[in-house]
C-alpha cells in the first residue's frame, strides 16, 4: 500500500502513536482547477422525497452487523457509528459507550465491513438498517452519534432514505466529514480506498450528499469540531454542514467547538471522537436537550480540568487508544487502494434505477 494511504488512515482516528512519517502530497486537479477551463454545469440529483432504494445487503448480513444493549428502552437508544478505519466495538466500547450507559442511555453498535474503508454508500444501508430495526425494537426514535465518517454517513441514509427521517431525533456528529476535507483529498494522490476518495473535498459523493437538501425537520442536529484537528480540514468548514440551497437557515448547521467550551483546548481527531471531556460533555447535552448542544450549559470548571472524559481510566485510555491503533494500522494494510472515486449509485440520479 501506498504510504501516503497508510498515514491517511491513521490520521483518520487521530492515531496516539504515528504510524508513517510520511507527508501528504498535492491532490489531483478538481473541477475549474484548469486555467480558463469553465465549471461543469451542475449535476441534477435524486428528488428529496423519492422513496428509497431497496437495500442489496444480504438480509443476514444486515442483522448480524446491530448489536445492542439488552434491556427496556426509557430513553431514545443511541446508534454508535465509528470512523473509517476501525470497528465501533474497538473505538466506543471503553469510551463513549460506557458514558453513555452510566447516563441512562441504552446503546447499540453498527459494524460494516472492511473498517468502513469500502464504499460509504453500502454503509449506508447498514445504517439504514439500524435505524428501522431500533425504532421498531423499541417504539422509539433514535439518537445517531458518530464520529469521522460515522457523523457522516446518517446523512447519506437521510437523503436518499426519506422514511428514516421521523425515526431519528438528534444527529451528534464529531469531527464529521461533512463537506470533505482537504487533507484527505490530498492524501489520495497516489490512490486510496473508496471511502477516503468519497470524503475527500469536492468528490462526487460529497456533492451528491449535499444536494437538494442537508438538513431535514425532525432532527436535531449538533456538530462538534476542534480547531486542532488536521485531519478533516478546514476547520469548521469541511465539518459543518452546508447552508441550505436558497439561504434557508435550520438550527444546528454551525459547528460548536470544543474551544467553545474550554478556550485553548487541544484536541486532535482521534480523541475528539474517542475520549475527550468537552465532546462528550456536548454529546450528552444534544441527547438530554431538545435542539443542537449549547456549551453555555456545560460546566466548564468542572469538564476543561480533565483531558479524558469521566470514567475514562488511565488504563483504560492506554489500552483503548492501543486497539485502535492496531485496527487502524490493520485496514491501511488491508484496505482495497483504487485510482479514482468509484461511481454514485444509480438512486442518486434524478430518474429512478
Amino acid at each position: 500500500m501506498a504510504t501516503a494511504v497508510l498515514v491517511v488512515v491513521g490520521l483518520v482516528f487521530g492515531l496516539y502513536a504515528a504510524v508513517s512519517g510520511a507527508s501528504l502530497r498535492p491532490g489531483p486537479a478538481g473541477p475549474g482547477d484548469a486555467p480558463g477551463m469553465p465549471e461543469p454545469a451542475a449535476p441534477a440529483w435524486a428528488p428529496v422525497d423519492r422513496p428509497g432504494p431497496a437495500l442489496t445487503v444480504p438480509a443476514a448480513d444486515l442483522t448480524a452487523s446491530l448489536v445492542c444493549t439488552r434491556g427496556q428502552a426509557t430513553r431514545d437508544t443511541v446508534l454508535l457509528l465509528s470512523g473509517t478505519g476501525a470497528d465501533p466495538d474497538t473505538a466506543f466500547r471503553w469510551g463513549l459507550r460506557p458514558l453513555l450507559a452510566a447516563q441512562g442511555f441504552p446503546t447499540c453498535l453498527s459494524t460494516a465491513p472492511d473498517a468502513n474503508t469500502g464504499d460509504v454508500a453500502r454503509r449506508a444501508e447498514y445504517v439504514v438498517h439500524a435505524i428501522r430495526t431500533i425504532a421498531e425494537r423499541t417504539g422509539r426514535k433514535v439518537a445517531v452519534v458518530g464520529h469521522s465518517q460515522g457523523g457522516m454517513v446518517p446523512r447519506w441514509a437521510l437523503r436518499f432514505w426519506p422514511d428514516v427521517r421521523d425515526r431519528v431525533s438528534d444527529l451528534v456528529a464529531l469531527g464529521p466529514t461533512n463537506a470533505g476535507s482537504d487533507a484527505l483529498r490530498a492524501g489520495c494522490a497516489q490512490g486510496c480506498s473508496a471511502a477516503f476518495w468519497q470524503q475527500s473535498s469536492g468528490s462526487r459523493f460529497e456533492q451528491a450528499l449535499n444536494s437538494e437538501r442537508r438538513t431535514f425537520a425532525g432532527v436535531d442536529y449538533t456538530v462538534v469540531v476542534s480547531t486542532g484537528d488536521t485531519v478533516v480540514t478546514p476547520v469548521p468548514q469541511a465539518s459543518a454542514l452546508p447552508a441550505e440551497p436558497g439561504g434557508g437557515a435550520v438550527a444546528g448547521n454551525g459547528a460548536v467547538a470544543v474551544q467553545d467550551v474550554c478556550p485553548g483546548r487541544t484536541v486532535e481527531h482521534g480523541p475528539l471522537g474517542l475520549s475527550d471531556a468537552a465532546s462528550f460533555a456536548l454529546v450528552v447535552d444534544a441527547l438530554r436537550n431538545p435542539g443542537p448542544a449549547d456549551p453555555a450549559r456545560i460546566a466548564a470548571a468542572s469538564t476543561c480540568t480533565r483531558a479524558q472524559a469521566q470514567g475514562i481510566t488511565a488504563a483504560a485510555l492506554r489500552q483503548g487508544t492501543a486497539a485502535v491503533d492496531r485496527a487502524v494500522a490493520q485496514s491501511a494494510a488491508t484496505a482495497a487502494v483504487l485510482p479514482a472515486e468509484p461511481d454514485l449509485p444509480c438512486y442518486t440520479r434524478p430518474d429512478p434505477c
